[in-house]
């Protein structure tokens, strides 16, 4: 029986709410602003990226078969979302459950983690080897062998035991789910868009805990994501019950602003991608997302995790429309 080898990290279901057609989206080149059209079954999808490369697994695929399950449930509780609004508080439960996972199970939090692994095991090996507990190299591989110029790769399924354990984490979606929401329509002739990293972190300032790392627990902490290209979801700290409004173009363009800042290489659309090109080119060399720190000293190795927030335009803090209630 052929076995699943094309892994979506953004669902097919997740990435139909984008397309006019069911199935055909633009892909967009963050790094070139180049695009083309495609059937969502070959975008957003890597080879084997679910893969269990474990020593001991009867089914490496086993993973991807279990999201294939997980997805199907989702794709309901979306639609239900999409067609109840806000007062379906059942549907709203499962569906911030996705965000968790969307905003871990993506190829940015892979190589951030598989990156940071290394790092760590590159240390312990310099470590060992100035400790003198490492033999010598044979002669001739001393340039080969060392720790400056090794190279560490991490295990696909410990990369992927982290990232789900992240996303699943009680902690986590207790969090989430504390949160007030707020979903937010379109207006006419405007559509939201969606990358590899769907999940943005905003903050409506600028303030020196930013720079330090912030998560969802930050009190103006602003969670977004874009459901389809009519309804976004948004999550924040703000007292107040659920509600539904619609946006202004302006909120629109600042949402696939934050859109387009947390995407590491791709973006999806359902039309007009030329309209783009601006924002993209005015994203460059602005990083949002999770990030860590080597810190070698006289005391030893130490590597610091944060996860930096998206900040307002420059000089401008985001409040287009004061009867906003997402800030």
């Amino acid at each position: 029986m052929p076995q699943p080898r094309k892994h979506h990290y953004l669902p097919q279901f997740y990435l139909r709410g984008f397309t006019a057609d069911s199935t055909h989206l633009f892909q967009i080149e963050k790094d070139s602003g180049k695009y083309f059209c495609g059937n969502i079954k070959d975008l957003a999808a890597i080879r084997d990226f679910h893969i269990d490369d474990g020593e001991n697994t009867d089914d490496p695929q086993h993973i991807e078969k279990a999201l294939a399950q997980l997805e199907s449930a989702h794709a309901q509780d979306l639609a239900n979302l999409l067609r109840d609004g806000i007062s379906n508080v059942a549907a709203l439960g499962e569906i911030v459950g996705l965000l968790s996972m969307l905003r871990m199970r993506v190829p940015a939090v892979k190589a951030y983690i598989q990156s940071s692994l290394a790092s760590q095991v590159k240390a312990k090996f310099h470590a060992m080897k100035k400790a003198g507990v490492l033999p010598p190299p044979p002669e001739g591989f001393e340039h080969l062998l060392n720790p400056k110029n090794l190279q560490f790769e991490a295990m696909n399924w410990k990369c992927l035991d982290i990232m789900f354990k992240m996303a699943c984490s009680k902690t986590n979606v207790s969090l989430l789910s504390s949160m007030r929401a707020t979903l937010i329509s379109t207006p006419k002739g405007h559509s939201f868009i969606t990358g590899d990293q769907p999940v943005s972190l905003f903050l409506p300032t600028t303030d020196k805990q930013a720079l330090c790392g912030v998560g969802p627990n930050h009190p103006n902490a602003v969670v977004s994501l874009p459901l389809s290209s009519e309804k976004l979801l948004v999550l924040d700290n703000q007292s107040g019950p659920h509600e539904e409004r619609n946006a202004t173009p302006t909120e629109v363009q600042e949402f696939n602003r934050r859109t387009i800042i947390m995407a590491k290489h791709y973006l999806f659309c359902r039309d007009n991608p030329d309209s783009l090109k601006i924002p993209i080119r005015r994203a460059k060399g602005i990083f949002a997302g999770f990030t860590y720190l080597d810190t070698h000293d006289d005391f030893g190795f130490l590597q610091s995790h944060k996860n930096i927030a998206i900040g307002p335009k420059p000089n401008q803090s985001f409040n287009p429309d004061p009867t906003a209630t997402i800030c």
